[in-house]
């Protein structure tokens, strides 16, 4: 069957006019939907009152065909809507109609511009990294959260966090992007000794502005625009849980664990734990004691006293408030090393740790016993000599000015 020649806008035009024509006939003919041929019929009824958006809305053919109507009617503002039209046919006639409309003396409006196309939408620059050392025996930690200026850098916020105490000191250092970038760069190698590693900035976030809060309990004087700059930053999430990444393992693991963790004191984030320096005098007072006593007839019965000392300082200095905190602090050191990529002796403090909490004795936590023996040790608790220091000439904590 021969296929029917297209119809120009004309022909089109009489076809809707014509009330013996059928929307089906024209939708066919103009190879359009039926319902939008029958629309078009319903807005050429109604001319003088038909909406220009509702003419602009049609398929192209019938839109042409409207055109045509609009400028026998002298609707410029049908035409203005069409010469916004999808199709570059239907648009490039419409404005050729509205030229003849002004020609003809009829004033016209103007024809809608297209909007300028949306700038390229830039990839958001990621957020600068927060860095923290590890907690150390004291419960404390340093700490390093850049906030962003606009059109200035970078606000480094470098603080000191005590788990017992608060917010100890806080400075803001202004930054350039450079200067950042070479800080970020460099921090992790110079404060290798002290742990310290990237960690997300939400966390560093929430441990400082706990400390903060911290500070309203213990007294502890809050560091000189603190509270400016933490509204700053906005609020901040909650912490997770110290260990939450470090769930116990079997039975068997964890108690190997607990046996192995006297090994921790190794490390170079352990080799300064130590139990507090009053208590350990007190213990010292009694070793002297023991040592200038004429009870012991020989130098056996005299180290196994000196031995039962130590072993009962250790049960001593293990009373509950001590154990929450030193299991606190080595989840939260276990976490640090999980972060380091040290999973093994992550998991070996995390054990350590609940083994404390537990109330298990404190000659079964090999950890926490050398935390006395080491002070009293007549023999080096390991052959390794401690890394040195971060060197003078290359501070951590970056001088305001």
């Amino acid at each position: 069957m021969p296929t029917a020649d297209p119809l120009d806008p004309d022909q089109l035009l009489a076809l809707l006019r014509d009330p013996h024509v059928e929307s089906q006939e024209i939708a066919a003919r103009a190879g359009v939907p039926r319902e939008e041929a029958g629309r078009a019929t319903r807005l050429l009824m109604a001319f003088p009152k038909a909406k220009p958006e509702e003419v602009a809305s049609l398929p192209a053919p019938l839109a042409a065909a409207l055109a045509r109507a609009a400028l026998s009617a002298s609707r410029g503002d049908l035409l203005a809507a069409l010469a916004a039209h999808a199709s570059k046919e239907v648009a490039k006639e419409a404005k050729r109609c509205l030229h003849l409309l002004r020609t003809r003396g009829v004033e016209v409006p103007e024809s809608p511009r297209p909007a300028p196309p949306a700038p390229a939408s830039q990839p958001a620059e990621p957020p600068p990294p927060a860095f923290a050392s590890a907690l150390d025996g004291h419960g404390e930690r340093a700490a390093w959260l850049p906030r962003p200026v606009p059109g200035r850098g970078f606000e480094l916020g470098q603080a000191i966090l005590s788990d017992e105490r608060g917010l100890l000191s806080l400075q803001v250092v202004p930054m350039g992007r450079k200067e950042w970038r070479t800080f970020a760069r460099d921090i992790v190698v110079r404060g290798a000794a002290l742990g310290v590693t990237e960690v997300p900035r939400t966390v560093v976030h929430a441990w400082i502005a706990a400390a903060r809060a911290t500070n309203e309990h213990t007294g502890q004087r809050v560091p000189d625009g603190a509270d400016l700059w933490l509204q700053q930053l906005g609020p901040a999430e909650a912490a997770p849980a110290p260990g939450a990444g470090l769930p116990p393992g079997p039975a068997e693991e964890e108690r190997a664990a607990v046996a192995a963790s006297g090994s921790l004191h190794d490390l170079p984030l352990f080799r300064s734990w130590l139990a507090e320096e009053d208590f350990l005098r007190k213990v010292a007072a009694r070793l002297d004691e023991v040592q200038v006593s004429p009870l012991y007839i020989d130098e056996r019965q005299r180290g196994a006293q000196l031995d039962r000392v130590v072993a009962d300082a250790v049960e001593e200095y293990l009373d509950p408030t001590r154990r929450a905190r030193l299991a606190g602090r080595l989840l939260a050191v276990a976490d640090h090393l999980d972060a380091l990529g040290d999973r093994q002796s992550a998991r070996t403090a995390a054990a350590a740790a609940r083994a404390l909490a537990a109330g298990q004795p404190g000659a079964a936590v090999p950890f926490a016993r050398l935390l006395v023996e080491r002070a009293f040790s007549r023999r080096p608790a390991s052959g390794a000599e401690a890394p040195a220091a971060p060197a003078p000439d290359s501070p951590l904590i970056v001088a305001p000015r």
